[in-house]
């Protein structure tokens, strides 16, 4: 008897593949698997990326006027104009809050979570602002609002063409 329990035994550890040995195929996975450590913060002004992020939105502000223009007349693209320019200056502001946050050696989780909701309560109130006290149009404000959402993939896609 207890030889087949020894049997059963070693038939058990024999049947287990070699997962405790390493080789340098598993090394590769392995390495390709292990967390990447995070980047630098920057420190000192707002990312490239950003700034492209920025520019392209600034770009692409034009066309949505003119779209607004051609659709509702000059009373639209004036709101395509202050709902790009709503938009950019709180995508400006985001990103310098981000690199003062992660550039700092205190990085307090409820001071982020205040300073992020102040300023969109802010936003909030200059959106009301715009519709309910300027009279300006509620379409054309999201078409310029959404210039910096078309200028993400945009640049996104000119990284990966200029990578290929």
């Amino acid at each position: 008897m207890v030889r087949g329990e020894l049997g059963v035994e070693n038939a058990h550890h024999n049947s287990i593949p070699g997962s405790f040995m390493s080789s340098d195929e598993d090394d590769r996975v392995h390495a390709l698997a292990a967390p990447q450590p995070l980047p630098q913060p920057v420190t000192q002004g707002v990312p490239s990326g950003a700034r492209r992020i920025a520019f392209l939105a600034t770009l692409l502000t034009a066309p949505a006027m003119l779209a607004g223009w051609t659709v509702g007349g000059m009373a639209m693209a004036g709101s395509v104009l202050f709902g790009g320019l709503l938009s950019l200056v709180n995508f400006w502001l985001i990103s310098r809050l981000v690199v003062s946050t992660t550039s700092s050696d205190d990085l307090s989780p409820g001071q982020l979570v205040f300073q992020l909701m102040a300023k969109l309560a802010v936003f909030g109130l200059l959106l009301a602002l715009a519709v309910f006290g300027l009279g300006l149009d509620p379409m054309g404000l999201l078409l310029g609002l959404g210039v910096l959402f078309a200028a993400v993939p945009l640049s996104l896609f000119s990284d990966w063409m200029a990578a290929r």
